[in-house]
């Protein structure tokens, strides 16, 4: 598989159970915005923002559902379990919130110690995130390992930053409006700042457009346990419903360790490889890349018409 930028226009966009279909429905190209409208008043701040609200609505995942992720593999006996009549979080002790597209957008268990430290200086939990949140974690992920580097969090907050967008529902049969605490932030390619001396560095846009319009409905509970060096277990992500209080631009630290060769990896990517084909490899060799503890088997140098240096090709043994 050439590791070069290819463009290619979207062919399928509907959410299937048939792994060539999903793969196309990840993969889909570049985002359209000719037909996005918006209010000037708005983003000029002439109006207020409607008030927040923690309600989630009334879960439509069911035990079924969950249980046949479970069969499928995508996390251990256990793990989730669906909500029930409740339409704000009550969950357990030690438990997150996700949602059913998350696992669509290739979210695995059990999760990289990294994606927690990643989120926490955001002042994230995972009932925030949106699925092309996901997608973007795991192009960062594949690309820096892909490419031999370490992945480092102040690395992400060098290269990202955490995009909030505003989600309105309505309640109260639909005479007052609110501003959703859930499902709403994905993360985009930080800005060039020439004071703080940070380059914008990006990988070529890829995300899903389109969502299904209620996949927020379809919410449950996860308990997602990492192990300390002790062995003692915890629960980094448990949430914390509470109203958003976000950091858009984390803080970074260039000489934390692995800073430099994580940013030179996903540099290395982002000149020769774009984030469709990304997406494309990770599906091929069915290796999710916010799991824990994969690897590449080895690396070899590939000499590519067109370019000085030589590729680093990942081998899974496929």
């Amino acid at each position: 598989m050439a590791r070069l930028k290819l463009t290619a226009k979207e062919t399928c966009s509907e959410d299937q159970e048939d792994s060539t279909a999903e793969r196309v429905e990840l993969a889909a190209g570049e985002e359209d915005i000719s037909q996005v409208e918006a209010d000037l008043l708005e983003l000029m701040g002439a109006r207020e923002k409607p008030p927040p609200t923690l309600v989630f609505g009334q879960s439509w995942a069911t035990k079924v559902l969950v249980e046949s992720y479970e069969k499928k593999g995508y996390f251990g006996p256990g793990v989730c379990r669906a909500p029930g009549d409740e339409v704000i979080s009550d969950h357990h002790e030690g438990e997150s919130v996700v949602f059913r597209d998350f696992f669509v957008a290739r979210l695995r268990f059990p999760l990289d110690p990294v994606v927690p430290e990643i989120l926490s200086r955001f002042g994230l939990r995972t009932h925030h995130l949106t699925p092309n949140a996901i997608v973007q974690l795991s192009k960062f992920f594949w690309a820096v390992k892909t490419f031999g580097g370490p992945v480092d969090a102040d690395a992400f907050y060098r290269l990202y930053e955490m995009h909030p967008q505003t989600r309105k529902i309505c309640l109260d049969n639909g005479d007052q409006i609110y501003s959703a605490q859930s499902g709403c932030c994905s993360f985009y390619p930080r800005r060039a700042n020439k004071t703080q001396k940070i380059e914008r560095v990006e990988l070529s846009f890829c995300q899903k457009n389109k969502w299904e319009d209620d996949w927020v409905q379809y919410w449950f509970y996860a308990k997602i346990a990492f192990s300390g060096s002790s062995g003692a277990v915890f629960y980094p992500l448990a949430a914390k419903v509470e109203e958003f209080d976000h950091v858009t631009k984390a803080d970074f630290q260039r000489t934390a360790p692995g800073y430099k060769e994580c940013c030179s990896a996903f540099a290395s990517a982002a000149r020769v490889i774009g984030g469709r084909d990304l997406i494309e490899e990770y599906l091929a060799v069915k290796v999710w890349p916010l799991t824990r503890g994969w690897l590449p088997n080895s690396f070899k140098k590939i000499q590519v018409v067109g370019l000085r240096d030589e590729l680093p090709f990942p081998d899974f043994g496929l």
